[in-house]
């Protein structure tokens, strides 16, 4: 990985502003919300070149991996439920091992995939095939333009490099009423919580959110999808994966902390309904968009 001299300066993903407000400072790059349209970015930051390589080369824990899949699969059973009146072409961008496409693929979708790391690559691969799966970044896939009829990216947003090109292509390759579905981490949720807990709050709750390239909230996400050309948005509080798969809590059973879960999504729900679905405090957000 690079070193911090060679980390670059870059301005917002949405506006282009170069105005911005420091969060967080660090070796690493300083976290920085934009003052005009308040998303949340990383500058300075490792090259293009260099954060495709981070991800490129990175590797991964299987036991973990089968973790993250059992306490998502609840989240991805419930989205493809939804989907049943769209299915055809799916394309998951930043598959992972391909776990979400395999669900989708035993539903009778047609299964495609984007991913960078070589790792889960191979594994998506060894399930899939090669033939629909890609390990370059989306523009270089070169799919036709109206191919799809359903794309998404689970918990990939805030790690792009140009969100905003990137659904750019995604509205050129989808059909005329396609989907976009997105799960993002949900920054108005997280910047509260790190100010509540800190680093480590009584030893209880360790690491409480981990920060990529990007922060998002419904108001910029809004935004954003409106510069890409993305109508009939849809925005709702995210279910919460299951358990504790990226040991952030400590000393509590899985069935606790299921059950907190539970109570905060419901409480979640409460304020949607009252703010008029203006106000979502889940920890991420589910947005649901179409291309007219």
């Amino acid at each position: 990985m690079s070193s911090p001299s060679h980390l670059v300066e870059v301005r917002c993903n949405i506006c282009n502003s170069k105005e911005r407000e420091i969060i967080s400072q660090a070796d690493t790059g300083n976290i920085v919300r934009c003052r005009r349209c308040g998303l949340f970015y990383r500058s300075r930051r490792l090259s293009d070149d260099d954060e495709i390589s981070k991800y490129k080369n990175r590797l991964h824990d299987d036991s973990f991996c089968s973790i993250e899949n059992a306490a998502k699969k609840e989240i991805f059973v419930s989205v493809l439920n939804r989907l049943e009146h769209h299915k055809g072409r799916i394309l998951d961008i930043g598959c992972s091992n391909g776990f979400f496409l395999n669900l989708a693929k035993k539903r009778g979708w047609e299964p495609y995939g984007i991913e960078i790391s070589d790792y889960f690559l191979r594994k998506t691969r060894e399930s899939l095939g090669e033939k629909h799966i890609f390990g370059v970044p989306l523009k270089m896939a070169e799919f036709h333009s109206n191919f799809f009829d359903v794309i998404t990216m689970w918990d990939v947003l805030d790690h792009l490099i140009d969100p905003l090109s990137e659904l750019m292509e995604i509205n050129r390759i989808l059909k005329t009423k396609g989907l976009l579905i997105i799960r993002v981490r949900n920054m108005s949720f997280h910047t509260l919580i790190n100010k509540l807990f800190k680093k480590d709050f009584l030893g209880i709750v360790k690491k409480p959110t981990v920060f990529h390239l990007y922060g998002f909230s419904n108001h910029n996400l809004r935004i954003l999808l409106d510069k890409s050309h993305f109508t009939k948005v849809k925005m709702e509080n995210s279910k919460l994966t299951v358990g504790d798969p990226y040991s952030q809590i400590v000393f509590l059973e899985n069935f606790t902390i299921n059950f907190i879960k539970r109570v905060y999504w419901a409480s979640s729900e409460f304020v949607k309904f009252i703010s008029f679905r203006n106000l979502l405090i889940s920890p991420s957000i589910m947005v649901y968009a179409e291309k007219t």
